[in-house]
């Protein structure tokens, strides 16, 4: 196995890796956020299309990076942190606190 090529799929196994959250975090609000102010369908229903788009773009940097370097290894890292921040973001919007109210019901808007 070439030293190289193996230094080259774990580079960009890291770094596509780690480009998931930031497309995640482009697309939705944090979980916190998300406990807090997601009281309705509407809001749920938003929350999953930023999931889907985040997923998509983060896999499209996953195959892209899995494509220069010639390995599977930057898709596998991408699709494991994707699956690690969905469950978190799922749990998020399954959890959310008792006292949660959309965003525009807070009573602090005037």
């Amino acid at each position: 196995m070439n030293p190289l090529a193996t230094a080259t799929a774990a580079g960009f196994f890291l770094l596509s890796a780690a480009e998931v959250p930031n497309f995640l975090a482009g697309m939705m609000p944090s979980l916190m956020t998300i406990r807090r102010f997601n009281a309705d369908e509407r809001d749920t229903g938003t929350l999953r299309v930023g999931e889907a788009l985040g997923t998509a773009l983060a896999l499209a940097v996953g195959v892209g990076a899995s494509l220069i370097a010639h390995s599977w290894w930057p898709l596998v890292g991408t699709m494991a942190a994707l699956v690690f921040l969905i469950v978190s973001y799922e749990w998020a919007i399954r959890s959310p606190h008792e006292d949660a109210q959309p965003i525009n019901m807070q009573g602090n808007w005037k």
